[in-house]
């Protein structure tokens, strides 16, 4: 998987390029400008103006490119464009950089940190407990348990569906339906770049599916997620339950969970019962709260209540062998129980702080966060 190395360095290579080129070219028509409005204060000349309004209106063109891509990298979808263009920038980085800061995290024992890189190695210790194995599976207690259940099985004709290979054709449409201005994962490849090149990059992404489906595993960058966190309304942002972990994946992970997302979604109703709403095509939560306001209008002869409960970190908790265990219990073939166990074997993450990058650590447990395929897996 060294393509994905190469074609990166050419990338950056051409980029650089690219910006010495255009930072040249805002030199070359700043001194320009210069000596031309200096000649036009003494001959009001339309041959000058004509040449100082083209070269102004070149010079707020590259400017409002550079403007562009770093508002991309700030993740700001919509901006209007101002007189001066770098000053604009420079509000909107500011403001962003701004919101995204974690300038102190209290401990439990009352000490608060504020240096970035012990805030980044609180974090990163707390996420390593989080995604940390409770241990092992008590699988004789969890047989007569699925035993007691009467738990529905995948249909025959729906399971051998799922078994098929992965195809030129499912890649190519998943790529073109992912959604843009989305962060990249650790790689730097974003759903543009894909998309751009789709025709080329298909078919390596076949090959490369193909040879990890062989060798039970994905290449090992393709294990890796950076943790970017956006914090909780209403809590205190100097404690570290008080954020919410996004995990950027790279691209071909996702593309990969999407396959077998939109494999799963045409059939996963046939076994999950009714009354779970969530994550089910074709479901909503309205369809829980009529019945739910049904039964309280229509319930008079008997005292009642009503409960409300909320898994704390419930994707964060899910234990793989159980995971796998369910899967196999509803009939899930080994095809794609074992694309799971691939996706699920060897995931590292780093943590997002302050624009500081945490020391990788593994992952033993829960769902991936930002992968198509965990809310269906999750229900």
């Amino acid at each position: 998987y060294n393509v994905v190395s190469i074609v990166f360095g050419c990338i950056i290579s051409f980029e650089a390029a690219k910006c010495k080129e255009s930072k040249l070219r805002l030199d070359e028509i700043d001194d320009l400008l210069t000596t031309l409005e200096n000649a036009y204060k003494l001959k009001h000349s339309p041959d000058i103006l004509n040449k100082i309004t083209t070269l102004r209106y070149e010079y707020n063109s590259i400017m409002s490119r550079n403007v562009s891509k770093l508002l991309v990298q700030v993740k700001q979808r919509y901006f209007e464009l101002g007189d001066k263009p770098h000053k604009l920038l420079a509000r909107q980085l500011k403001q962003t950089q701004a919101s995204r800061a974690i300038h102190r995290i209290k401990l439990e024992d009352g000490t608060l940190l504020t240096d970035p890189d012990k805030i980044n190695d609180c974090f990163a210790d707390f996420y390593t407990s989080v995604y940390q194995s409770q241990g092992k599976l008590d699988i004789e207690n969890m047989d007569r348990f699925f035993e007691s259940l009467n738990l529905p099985k995948l249909p025959s004709d729906s399971a051998e569906a799922l078994e098929v290979n992965i195809t030129l054709q499912e890649i190519v449409s998943v790529i073109s339906t992912l959604p843009n201005n989305k962060a990249p994962g650790p790689d730097g490849f974003s759903v543009e770049f894909f998309k751009v090149f789709s025709s080329k990059l298909s078919p390596l992404l076949l090959r490369m599916l193909n040879h990890s489906k062989q060798a039970a595993r994905l290449p090992p960058t393709l294990y890796r997620a950076n943790i970017s966190l956006i914090p909780k309304p209403g809590r205190d942002p100097e404690v570290v339950t008080s954020y919410r972990p996004i995990s950027l994946l790279p691209l071909e992970t996702k593309i990969l969970g999407k396959i077998l997302a939109n494999r799963l979604k045409k059939h996963i109703c046939l076994i999950i019962h009714p009354d779970q709403t969530g994550f089910m095509p074709g479901r909503h939560m309205f369809f829980n709260l009529r019945r739910l306001f049904n039964i309280l209008y229509s319930n008079h002869s008997k005292e009642s209540i009503v409960v409300s409960l909320d898994a704390q970190r419930a994707f964060d908790q899910v234990e793989w062998p159980y995971m796998m265990y369910v899967l196999k219990k509803f009939g899930f073939g080994p095809l794609f129980t074992d694309w799971i166990e691939i996706i699920y074997s060897h995931p590292t993450a780093s943590v997002i702080t302050n624009q500081n990058i945490s020391r990788p650590f593994a992952i033993h447990r829960g769902t991936r966060q930002g992968c198509p395929l965990s809310p269906f897996l999750f229900s």
